[in-house]
């Protein structure tokens, strides 16, 4: 107990000295210092001063930092400064600030403000999904033909908030390829982790000596920014009935190492 009573001080005093060094550091422009400065903030209750040192690393483009700064602008009833720092961050695809951001617009009522709302809380299951994704399927098939195929898929807010998708999808036998072709989906936000999904295919059918066309409905269970896990099933031209059990991942990581592998010569 005697060393407890002589570490807590200490402690305490450490602590204290950190966050002094921190604010500093902010001071001088240092980003990062003001992202661990305002949290310490935040923590000790000392909301004012987080919300200065957020609103400094969000001027140097941390938008998290301005999700977390328009919030305690808008818990205090500045929705005026609070609106341009979630607009910052909403305009990048943040979940947290798409939600903030409704959540002003509901509370303000002013003219055309209802609209932003019903617009917000449309984009808001769709916002933190990935823009591209790369996804694989086990296809299994009543004939016994079973196949696989793998599609690199672009689903950017801009293809109406993610409900449509365009790819290239390709299907394959153990030892042949069976089609390729393009992919035009729609996906319905049931909830933000349920989305049931149709596609249509068209392209060319291999075996067949002839050109492709099919579809696939399912439903994706969607993993936030990461990707999602498929079941569904479909038919095609090139493809008997089949079901199809699949899992996607965001490509963004995995272009940016196709990237650096591309030059790493």
């Amino acid at each position: 107990m005697r060393r407890l009573a002589v570490l807590l001080p200490l402690l305490t005093a450490a602590c204290a000295t950190t966050s002094i060094s921190r604010g500093a550091d902010c001071e001088q422009g240092d980003t990062s210092a003001c992202s661990e400065w305002g949290q310490q903030l935040l923590q000790q209750g000392e909301k004012q001063q987080a919300e200065n040192a957020f609103a400094r690393s969000c001027e140097k483009g941390v938008l998290d930092d301005c999700t977390a700064q328009g919030q305690l602008m808008l818990e205090r009833g500045e929705l005026a400064g609070a609106e341009a720092a979630l607009q910052k961050a909403h305009e990048a695809e943040s979940l947290d600030a798409t939600r903030a951001l409704a959540e002003l617009y509901q509370s303000r009522g002013q003219p055309g403000d209802w609209e932003r709302v019903r617009q917000l809380r449309w984009e808001e299951p769709a916002i933190d999904k990935p823009d591209r994704e790369f996804t694989m399927w086990w296809r299994p098939s009543p004939t016994g033909e079973n196949t696989y195929a793998i599609a690199y898929t672009f689903q950017p807010m801009v293809f109406w908030a993610r409900r449509l998708d365009l790819g290239l999808h390709f299907v394959g036998g153990f030892h042949r390829a069976n089609e390729l072709n393009l992919a035009v989906g729609y996906q319905h936000f049931l909830t933000p982790e349920i989305v049931p999904y149709a596609t249509l295919l068209f392209g060319g059918a291999f075996q067949n000596h002839s050109g492709n066309v099919g579809g696939e409905l399912g439903v994706k269970w969607c993993l936030g920014p990461y990707g999602h896990l498929n079941l569904g099933g479909g038919i095609s031209v090139g493809s008997p009935l089949h079901a199809s059990i699949g899992i996607g991942i965001n490509s963004l990581p995995v272009d940016i190492l196709l990237f650096i592998a591309a030059h790493a010569h």
